[in-house]
């Protein structure tokens, strides 16, 4: 993969800023070399976000103190038929999700492949629905972009490492990720399950950033009784920023998890690009204009969210 000088730079930083112990510096290096490079897309995802949000109900729904915002089944008119889609897809792949199936993450992956969701348009329309472009928008303060999606299924498990202990995101300083219970969530049925936005201190979110932190650790910073388990029926869910918000999930000791999972990023983003043609045995869809020009989209400004 041949890389531009402005990814080889943004290597250089998160491999002698961020490991130097600046994770949250390195990000913001990043999105500022970004941004200078590509101004005009920058000026204009800030200029037009109040096309999308002014007048809006929607624009507030997500508390920006918070970080989050948890909602019931009957919060969104399309979650019967996410529910019902993510059921579907999970049936179609029932048959081969044996333990040893080859994945990134035995406790938590992606089952959503690309003619799953041809066949099941609902989970794009969802994620680029009004309610929702203007929700992500209203707390981002930018026209964001939809980076991926995926069904996820997180099995029984005894499990607790990577992204089962708490941590924090580094796609980008700010966004949004958006979690729906396919199947109902309870007591022992890996929840995600996260640290608000004022409860999560800059050193909590410093030390997230760099590694993975034990319970104990967490505990002692931000007591139980702050902590968001994201449990409830299917068609419940949270809109959460996983960037501010330390978090984690698929702790499922007692029952399987399936959710659908979207995430927006802000513009630009902190990501870091794969060489072409390289996939994660489990890992999300990326959503790109290509993939998303070959959908039937509902909301006829959907694109704005795309690419």
């Amino acid at each position: 993969m041949n890389r531009t000088f402005g990814e080889r730079v943004d290597r250089w930083m998160l491999k002698k800023v961020f490991r130097a112990g600046r994770p949250i510096l390195t990000l913001r290096l990043i999105e500022a070399r970004r941004t200078a490079a590509d101004i005009i897309r920058y000026l204009q995802s800030t200029w037009r976000v109040h096309q999308v949000t002014d007048g809006s109900s929607w624009a507030s729904f997500i508390p920006r103190a918070a970080g989050y915002k948890l909602f019931g089944p009957d919060a969104f008119p399309e979650l019967p038929r996410v529910v019902e889609a993510c059921l579907a897809v999970y049936r179609k792949h029932e048959s081969v999700l044996t333990p040893d199936r080859v994945v990134n993450k035995k406790y938590f992956y992606n089952i959503l492949t690309i003619e799953d969701l041809r066949e099941h348009p609902i989970l794009l329309n969802f994620a680029l629905s009004r309610p929702v472009v203007e929700a992500v928008s209203g707390y981002l303060r930018q026209v964001p972009r939809l980076h991926s999606l995926g069904v996820f299924f997180s099995d029984v498990n005894d499990t607790i490492a990577g992204s089962q202990l708490y941590h924090v995101d580094g796609d980008a300083l700010t966004q949004m990720k958006c979690f729906v219970n396919a199947w109902e969530v309870g007591p022992g049925g890996g929840a995600f399950t996260f640290v608000p936005k004022a409860k999560t201190s800059g050193a909590m979110r410093k030390a997230g950033l760099l590694k993975t932190l034990s319970d104990a650790d967490v505990y002692r910073a931000a007591p139980a009784n702050s902590h968001v388990a994201v449990t409830g029926p299917a068609g419940s869910g949270v809109f959460v920023d996983t960037s501010r918000c330390l978090h984690q999930g698929s702790r499922a000791r007692e029952h399987s998890r399936l959710v659908f999972q979207f995430q927006y990023v802000s513009r630009p983003d902190a990501l870091i690009s794969r060489p072409q043609g390289v996939v994660v045995p489990g890992g999300h869809l990326l959503v790109t204009r290509e993939l998303a020009k070959g959908m039937r989209l509902e909301n006829p400004e959907a694109m704005m969210f795309v690419g």
